[in-house]
Formats: C-alpha cells, structure tokens, sequence
C-alpha cells in the first residue's frame, strides 16, 4: 500500500512536466511570488502600472517583457530574445499573446491610478517570423479623469487553473459575461456537441506534444524542480512542495526523470493531464481575423480580460494551446481545430481555453519588476 501511494505521488509530480500543472504545497520559493504582494507599491505611476503588467499570463510562464524606462509616464517594451519558445512557438505567436496580457493590464491598471495609457504598437514596424530587438510597443501615460475598470481588482487575484474540473458546468449568464468582458473577438460554449469535438483534438493535441521528444524536450529545459531552483529562475514551469524537496534529493524528481518517456512515472503525469483536458465541460476563446502581431496583441488583450472577469465570477480558465501550434508535427490538429470552430482564413483561432470550476490556486513565481527594466 505505501509503495502504491509513493508511486502515486510520482506520476502526481510527472503531470507537472506533461502540462504545466503545479504543486503547491509548503515549502515553496515565496520569495519568488513578491511581485504580487509588491504590485501598486510605487510612488511614479509608470513603474505602479508596469508592477500589474508583470502578472500577466504568458507562455510557459517564459515573461519576455523587457522594459526600458524613458521618464515617469513613458516607457518602451520589448521583448525579451532570450525567452522565446523555439520548438512550440516557432513565430513567436503566443510570445506576442502574452505581450499583449501585459499591454491590457498595464492598461488596466493605469485608469486605477487615473492616467489614459496610450499604446503605440511596433513604432519600427511589425516583427515577421519572429519577434526582435525592436520595440514591441511605447507606452505614454496622461493624467485624465476617467472611470475606474472594475476588472482591476481581479488583476492579484487571477490564476491559470490546471487541476481537474468539477462536473458543474457554466451557466449561459456567466458565459455571457466572459464574452462582454473580453469584447467582440470572444465566444464562450457548453453546447455538448462542440465541446466533445474540442476536448477530443486538445486531447490528441496534448498526448502528441507530450510523446514528441523535441517539443516534451523544450518543457523540460524549462522545469524548475523544488525551491531551490525556483528561487534561482522563478519562470518556467514550477515544481514545489515538501515530497518534492524529498524526492529531488534522491533523483526520482528531476529534469532526467521527467524526460523519460518510459518511465512509470512520466506515463501517470500523461495521464492526469489528459484527464484534466477531458474534464472540460465549456471553453472560451478568442478568434481574429488574420494573423498579424497587431491582432496577435489584441487577442491576448481580449484573453486576459477574459481571465479577469472569470476570476470574478468564481471561474477557472486554463489554455489548451497545443492544438493552436504550428510546428510540423501538430498541423494536422491545427486545421482540425479550425474545422471544428468554422474558422476559414485568414481568420485565425488565436486562443482556446476550458472553463468551468477547479481547484484554488497559488500564483505563479515571477521575477521582479526591477529585473524586467532594461538599464
């Protein structure tokens, strides 16, 4: 029986590696979650507004804002070239998603302080295959007096929820009012039919990237596996808690264990993930009507205005991204996917995500907003 249970724990701590998914569980790296309780505590209002940005999700948890700093109300961002997601995110399309979380929410937490934040996107022009060393957006803030965003008091409180969900299903007002909130590029569904078509790609979707070395291989050069690490890179994919602080000593949690697809294991943290996907019973998401950055930005606005007013209703929103993905080896579930929602191009489905009631959540680790301006 307590091998049983020790093996459980295992393949438990292997799902975190198969989809991103924490444990949470004492001891963690608090030190590497300042940033929360930090946001707000700056006297000039750029340096306030860029301490909620910085909270934005983002893939892999990577954060690649990088800031330089032009005076109290000005700012540019860029992205960072040193976290870019080369195998799975081979344009850069969710890297600039998660840009535009950032953008929304610093937006969002301007009009809190009473200043207009005015966004000029890619000055230099647009980034092509990838994102580069030019500016991503520049960022102005105006004194104005101008209604605060109820959604602003969401900005602590949300988290990405990648536990199981319940068997409660969304009712149609809450669905409603996650489309309002993220405006016109969202939709949000229970309808049997449609969510049975989408757990069954996000499912295929999830076990193909689990079972390719390449893009399982990108997840696991990005795993911080107990409190230690963390500590030293509070970004990718977190792995904490006391059995794994144990289990790390002894090897049986590490990056190499996690790597090996045969393990036992590896084969139960597949598991539990794809039964989170398949517990699934509504999914949001946010479509634009091409590919450019512009709407790349736009769309990740809309997703985590979206997560925001989830997180008022008492809702868990978790992305299945796989599907969504252009490496050679998911183009199948990406045209698949498109297929199912009716998307024809140029239009493009920019984010999708189940929705519907997990489990709390501690917030990610995050770096501090000193460690994001560039000198």
């Amino acid at each position: 029986m307590q091998r049983r249970k020790f093996m459980k724990i295992i393949g438990g701590s292997a799902a975190l590696l198969a989809g991103g998914t924490y444990i949470w569980a004492a001891p963690t790296a608090k030190s590497a979650r300042a940033a929360w309780t930090e946001a707000g505590q700056y006297i000039d209002p750029i340096r306030s507004a860029l301490s909620y940005a910085i909270l934005a999700p983002n893939p892999h948890n990577r954060q690649p804002w990088l800031v330089e700093l032009i005076s109290d109300t000005e700012a540019v961002l860029y992205c960072d070239e040193d976290r870019h997601l080369p195998v799975t995110d081979p344009i850069d399309r969710q890297i600039t998603i998660g840009l535009g979380c950032f953008l929304e929410l610093f937006d969002v937490a301007a009009s809190n302080n009473s200043y207009r934040a005015d966004i000029e996107l890619f000055s230099l022009g647009a980034h092509t295959s990838r994102l580069d060393a030019r500016p991503v957006a520049r960022l102005l803030l105006t004194p104005v007096k101008q209604k605060f965003d109820p959604l602003f008091t969401q900005i602590i409180n949300r988290r990405t929820d990648r536990s199981p969900f319940s068997e409660q299903v969304p009712n149609l007002q809450n669905l409603t009012a996650l489309q309002e909130a993220a405006g016109s590029l969202s939709g949000a569904s229970t309808r049997t039919e449609l969510v049975s078509q989408l757990r069954r790609v996000c499912h295929e979707a999830a076990r193909i990237e689990i079972m390719t070395s390449h893009t399982h291989g990108e997840s696991v050069e990005l795993m911080r596996v107990g409190r230690k690490a963390v500590k030293e890179n509070p970004d990718g994919i977190s792995i904490e808690g006391a059995m794994i602080e144990i289990l790390n000593v002894g090897r049986a949690i590490s990056k190499e264990a996690l790597a090996n697809h045969g393990a036992t294991a590896f084969k139960q943290g597949k598991q539990m993930y794809l039964d989170a996907v398949n517990s699934a019973k509504g999914f949001f998401w946010v479509v634009t009507s091409d590919n450019s950055r512009a709407n790349q930005i736009a769309a990740g606005r809309a997703y985590v205005r979206g997560n925001l007013k989830a997180t008022e209703l008492g809702l868990s929103m978790h992305p299945l991204s796989q599907a969504l993905q252009e490496y050679p080896e998911m183009a199948e579930q990406l045209v698949d996917v498109h297929k199912i929602m009716n998307i024809d191009a140029p239009a493009r489905l920019q984010m999708l995500a189940r929705v519907g009631y997990g489990k709390a959540q501690m917030q990610s680790p995050r770096w501090s907003l000193d460690s994001r301006i560039r000198a």
